[in-house]
C-alpha cells in the first residue's frame, strides 16, 4: 500500500526510505523502551539490559532470515548464500526471529546473572507490542497479506481517490475490509483480506492481556507461558486465511510453517504452565542477588 515512505536525493542520485524498515526500527525501539521502563519493577538492573537488546536484535534479524530461506526460499540461498545479508532485498519470518531471539538473550541472562524467567516475563508483552507495529510495516509493504476475496456490492474506498498505493475498501459485512495494493511485494490489483492488520490488532491485544498477567503474575515464567500458548493459537488462525506465495512449503497438506511451527511453541507453553505454577514468585532479593546498589535502592523505596 505504501513501500516507500519518501525518496532522499543525494549527488549520486535517490533512494527510497523503505515503510516497512521505518515500522521494524519503531517496533524494535517500542519493545525496547517497554521493556526498559519496567525492569525496576521486576527487580531486573536496568543498566544491564543495552547488551540484551543488542542480542536480541542481531539474532532476531539472523533467525529470521535463516528461517525464510530455509522453508520459502532455500534455493535462492543456496545459488547466492550472499542474499542472506542482503537484509533491504527482503525475506523474514517471525518465528524465526522469535525463537532464535529468545535463544540468545537466555544466554546472555545467563552470563550476567540475569533472571531468566523474570526477564522472559518482562520482555513478553513488549514481543507482541513490537509485533504489532511490525505487522504495519508488512501491510505497508505488501508482503503477509490475506487471500483474494472478493469485493461486495457497495464497497466504498475509505482512501484518497489519487492515493497511489491502492484502495481500501470497506463495507459493512464480514470481513468489513480489504486491501486492493497498488505496488508492494505481493498480489497487486486485487482485493486482499488484510491479515497483517489482522495480526497487528490481535497482538497489540495481547500486549494488553499479557501486560495485565505481568502485573497480576503468580510464578515467574507464567506471562512467558501465555505468551506461548496465545500467540500460537492467533497465527495458526490466521494463517488460514493468508495468501501470500512465500511462505513456506505446505506440510502434509495440511499445516504452513507457522502453523507447524506453532504446534511444539504451544506445547513447551503448556509445559512451563505446569512445571514453574507451583515455584511462585522470587523475592526481589533473590532477583537483584549480586546487584547491591540495585538491591540498597530497592529496600529504601519500600
Amino acid at each position: 500500500m505504501w513501500p516507500d515512505l519518501f525518496r532522499v536525493s543525494t549527488s549520486d542520485g535517490s533512494f527510497p526510505v523503505h515503510t516497512w524498515g521505518l515500522m521494524i526500527t519503531l517496533a524494535f525501539l517500542a519493545a525496547a523502551g517497554v521493556t526498559q521502563a519496567r525492569a525496576r519493577d521486576a527487580g531486573i538492573d536496568g543498566d544491564k539490559l543495552p547488551g540484551l537488546y543488542l542480542v536480541a536484535f542481531l539474532c532476531g534479524l539472523a533467525g529470521a532470515r535463516l528461517l525464510h530461506f530455509t522453508m520459502a526460499e532455500p534455493a535462492r540461498f543456496f545459488h547466492d548464500p550472499a542474499v542472506f545479508f542482503r537484509i533491504w532485498e527482503g525475506g523474514f519470518a517471525f518465528y524465526g526471529g522469535v525463537l532464535l531471539a529468545i535463544a540468545g538473550c537466555f544466554t546472555y541472562a545467563l552470563l550476567l546473572g540475569i533472571p531468566i524467567w523474570k526477564l522472559s516475563d518482562l520482555t513478553s508483552p513488549a514481543i507482541m507490542l513490537g509485533l504489532s507495529l511490525g505487522r504495519i510495516g508488512c501491510f505497508c509493504a505488501g508482503c503477509c497479506h490475506g487471500a483474494v476475496h472478493a469485493l461486495p456490492a457497495g464497497a466504498e474506498n475509505i482512501l484518497p481517490e489519487g492515493f497511489a498505493g491502492g484502495r481500501l475498501w470497506a463495507f459493512g459485512q464480514t470481513p468489513f475490509l480489504l486491501a486492493e495494493p497498488f505496488g508492494g511485494v505481493g498480489i497487486q490489483h486485487q482485493p486482499l483480506l488484510p491479515t497483517q492488520l489482522w495480526e497487528s490488532a490481535a497482538a497489540l491485544g495481547l500486549y494488553l492481556l499479557l501486560t495485565w498477567r505481568w502485573r497480576t503474575r503468580r510464578y515467574d515464567g507464567q506471562v512467558f507461558a501465555w505468551l506461548l500458548l496465545t500467540y500460537p493459537l492467533v497465527r495458526s488462525t490466521i494463517e488460514i486465511f493468508r495468501g501470500d506465495a512465500i511462505r513456506g512449503v505446505d506440510w502434509l497438506g495440511l499445516f504452513s510453517t507457522s502453523q507447524l511451527i506453532s504446534i511444539p511453541v504451544f506445547t513447551a507453553g503448556l509445559v512451563l504452565a505446569l512445571l514453574l505454577r507451583g515455584r511462585g514468585l522470587a523475592t526481589v532479593e533473590r532477583a537483584a542477588d549480586g546487584d547491591a546498589d540495585l538491591l540498597d535502592e530497592l529496600r529504601r523505596e519500600r
